[in-house]
């Protein structure tokens, strides 16, 4: 799979970050949402920045894990499944077409200084023309635009300095600028203005050709952000230190302001390039809009009509047709207040969306999530943002429920007439979540798109001893020599498994380097054991559901794989095979690596389990294999007198036990008034090996989410452990 060239610098990336963020949100929003704020216009715009950038850093983190096409969309669907990422789609295309539809109207405002036009009827036509561009091929503008937004920065900058040097202006005190604002009207024009800073996401589009992502990336989103907020301040400063100019909203507040300051002539000149500034980001904006419902289509998410492209014009005229009609209908039914606050549900919305995205794709722990840029302080960042999102939707709630009206309904429709019989996509949530389909058989096994690449290429036969490898193994040569121990040399099946993201295909990933040198590896072990070792690397989007599969499939006895650890990710306790291993249809070996690699005495917990005979013969087994010198079979009891009663029973189940053919010494040491589990931990000091049986814990339900009895054992022993768990009944039958 080929990978995107790491070009771009950090002044390049910054100056897409600017370019996609300097329009309506300079040029009109502040003769809006001064409304609201009055003079605490200002700190409208910092609070905005608190919002936006924590799900900058998020984009940025996931762009960098998932360099693809689609963005925030494509994030959100691999992560929560179609179903969100048709809700998402949905949301992010009128996000697009609301601030398309913004810039439009703003755009007739300021040509009304011009000359005597109509604003929504100016909108209209101008959306026409940019409707004949983008279907005709012709929607890329020019780098005549980074030249203009450069112009409408520094002429903004200029604009705000000179406010400030002019004597004759009022003082920010004297205009009102030290007065409290009301709280909830600061936080509704807060919510109205975050929309100015959603262009930051746009670093999200081109993180893939970023060079040295780990540094570039968060200085360009810091860096764009600050001074997008810088610029915003300073004329929102300025703006506001014209009391006259508050007294009721103004679509063209910079032509005010200019005007006021420099006359009409600089006044025109602005009106000007604030025009310039807008018509290109109103036509990306229904560019890029148009690409989502592109997007859906080919993911069969909506019909196929809307992702055909024009064999003479080569563009995705039906997807531009729908966009600009949406864009239409906005611009003719709501005004620009109501367009300013709904842009911004829908952006704020999408910033929740995506902040939440990284901590389950953290907390998960996917095999394939390996972003190139983390989020720093994690998880307070992205949490921030969730928090102050919801904070800024609450200001907003009248506008949030019909935007997820608008959203909700016809995606959730969508989905259900159409969507849902077509994709089986289940997202990252869908496959680590609780797995009713696995009983069934795998999703995968309905279509050959989504089999494993090298499912069980090599195996004829059944196997009794299956060893999984999930490629973070400490010794995978352990591993398989347990599962010799375990097959008594006979058949072992040896798998290594990779998980990649749903929308790669398997077919497309070759063996890695490792896998190579672990096949040569296997292929010595066989020849000097003279074994039979089959080795499998397969490759998979649903690593627990091969898992299960493969037990399904070969019949196996024995399913071995490495302890992964039960621990604390931030939010989760992760267990790597979690519910699976409840259900699996075979014992299951979990095998913790101490790197010991010869187990001369092994100690086995004994508790009155039906799995005891089966622990000791599995002892006996890599006692066998190792020419192990002693085994101990350790048990204790409450009770004194229960002492000699628990010793028979040990000695009599060592006399029952076809093992004692061998010649390995068995001893048998019960104590009682001692934690079984503490005592145990003590003892392995002074062994080898650990064997322990996998018991239903009987601690209160907070104690066992922290930590269950296996996972103490696993993780206080001083050697090496396994745990035995038995086959679940309803699948072994």
């Amino acid at each position: 799979m080929e990978a995107l060239e790491r070009r771009l610098s950090l002044k390049a990336i910054v100056v897409i970050s600017l370019a996609a963020m300097l329009g309506p949100g300079i040029f009109v929003l502040p003769g809006v949402a001064v409304m609201d704020a009055g003079a605490q216009l200002w700190l409208a715009y910092v609070l905005a920045l608190v919002c936006v950038v924590p799900a900058s850093l998020a984009i940025g983190e996931l762009a960098t894990a998932i360099p693809t096409s689609g963005g925030a969309y494509v994030y959100i669907e691999r992560t929560f499944g179609p179903l969100m990422g048709t809700l998402a789609g949905f949301g992010l295309w009128l996000a697009l077409l609301f601030k398309s539809a913004f810039a439009l109207t703003g755009i007739g405002a300021y040509l009304v200084v011009l000359m005597d036009l109509p604003t929504r009827e100016t909108a209209l036509v101008l959306l026409s023309c940019i409707l004949l561009l983008n279907m005709f091929g012709m929607g890329k503008m020019s780098e005549i635009i980074s030249v203009v937004v450069m112009v409408a920065g520094v002429s903004l900058s200029l604009l705000g300095v000179w406010t400030f040097l002019r004597p004759d202006v009022p003082s920010l005190e004297v205009a009102g600028g030290g007065a409290p604002a009301d709280v909830s009207a600061l936080m509704l024009a807060t919510a109205t203005v975050v929309v100015s800073y959603a262009g930051a996401l746009k670093i999200g589009a081109v993180a893939g050709e970023v060079k040295d992502p780990h540094q570039n990336l968060p200085k360009a989103i810091l860096y764009s952000l600050l001074i997008a907020a810088a610029l915003y301040v300073l004329v929102a400063c300025a703006y506001i230190q014209m009391p006259y100019l508050m007294s009721e909203e103004d679509l063209a507040p910079i032509h005010s302001l200019t005007k006021y300051m420099a006359g009409d002539i600089l006044g025109y000149v602005m009106c000007a390039v604030a025009i310039f500034t807008m018509v290109s980001m109103a036509n990306a904006g229904v560019l890029a809009a148009s690409r989502f419902p592109f997007a859906m289509s080919r993911d069969h998410l909506l019909m196929p009509v809307i992702g055909r492209i024009s064999p003479r014009f080569l563009t995705p005229i039906p997807a531009i047709l729908i966009s600009c009609l949406t864009v239409a209908v906005i611009i003719m039914f709501l005004d620009v207040e109501k367009l300013a606050k709904f842009a911004s549900v829908f952006q704020i919305l999408i910033f929740v969306a995506l902040n939440f995205t990284v901590i389950v794709l953290r907390e998960t722990r996917v095999q394939w999530y390996k972003p190139g840029f983390a989020t720093p302080m994690y998880p307070w960042m992205p949490l921030l943002g969730i928090v102050s999102g919801c904070v800024l939707l609450m200001s907003l709630s009248q506008y949030m429920i019909y935007a997820l009206i608008s959203v909700v309904l016809p995606g959730a429709l969508m989905y259900g007439l159409y969507s849902r019989k077509r994709v089986r996509r289940k997202g990252v949530v869908g496959f680590r979540g609780v797995r009713k389909d696995l009983i069934a058989g795998p999703s995968w096994d309905k279509g050959k798109e989504s089999r494993p690449q090298g499912f069980l290429k090599s195996s004829k036969k059944n196997a009794s001893v299956v060893v999984c490898l999930f490629g973070k193994e400490r010794a995978p040569d352990t591993l398989i020599e347990l599962g010799l121990a375990v097959s008594k040399k006979e058949r072992l099946e040896v798998v290594h498994l990779t998980e990649i993201p749903e929308q790669t295909q398997v077919h497309d990933i070759r063996d890695s380097a490792a896998i190579r040198s672990l096949r040569r590896r296997i292929r010595a072990m066989s020849e000097q054991n003279q074994a039979s070792i089959v080795f499998d690397p397969i490759t998979s989007h649903d690593l627990y559901g091969t898992v299960y599969e493969i037990s399904q499939r070969l019949h196996c006895s024995w399913l071995i794989h490495e302890w992964g650890g039960k621990h604390f990710g931030t939010f989760t306790v992760h267990n790597q095979m979690g519910w699976v291993a409840q259900h699996l249809g075979c014992h299951l070996i979990t095998f913790r690596d101490a790197g010991i690699r010869y187990f001369r005495n092994i100690l086995v917990m004994m508790e009155p389990q039906q799995l005891s005979s089966l622990a000791m013969q599995l002892a006996y087994d890599i006692a066998n294999i190792h020419q192990s010198d002693e085994i101990t079979l350790f048990s204790a009891c409450s009770r004194e007198e229960d002492l000699a009663t628990t010793r028979a029973e040990l000695h009599e189940l060592i006399q029952s036990s076809l093992a004692m053919q061998m010649r390995v010494n068995t001893t048998v040491m019960v104590e009682h008034g001692v934690d079984l589990i503490a005592r145990t931990v003590v003892l392995s000091e002074e062994y080898d090996l650990l064997i322990c049986l996998y018991s239903q814990d009987s601690r209160a339900w907070w104690q066992k989410f922290i930590s269950e009895k296996s996972d103490v054992l696993m993780a206080g022993s001083a050697c090496s452990v396994i745990c035995l768990r038995g086959a679940s009944p309803a699948e072994s039958q």
